[in-house]
């Protein structure tokens, strides 16, 4: 079976409608700092900018994906479109989602 076999009516989810989406419901989520290669001890860290807007609407993007997949194709077929989704793109999305949100509680 071609697990990346592109099946009829395969929809495209807008990521300006899901990101708009998630801005109106949370309105306080916004950029943030983490540390570059935070597994080293180094004297000087490079910080990149995040941006948990970005974030929560990728995963939403790639979680509706795989919810397609599975009412659409084949159950084999969604779970490879899972783990390849979450392994390629929205694991580092939930990864500083979670982090920023456990500092923003803090």
């Amino acid at each position: 079976m071609n697990l990346e076999a592109e099946f009829d009516g395969e929809p495209s989810f807008d990521y300006d409608i899901i990101k708009k989406n998630v801005e109106a419901n949370l309105p306080d989520f916004d950029w943030y700092h983490s540390v570059q290669e935070s597994h080293k001890i180094l004297p000087d860290t490079s910080l990149v900018t995040g941006d948990a807007i970005n974030d929560l609407t990728d995963i939403i993007k790639d979680l509706l994906e795989v919810k397609w997949c599975f009412e659409n194709t084949t159950q084999k077929n969604a779970i490879w479109v899972f783990c390849n989704l979450m392994q390629i793109h929205s694991e580092q999305h939930f990864v500083d989602l979670l982090k920023y949100l456990k500092d923003k509680k803090g």
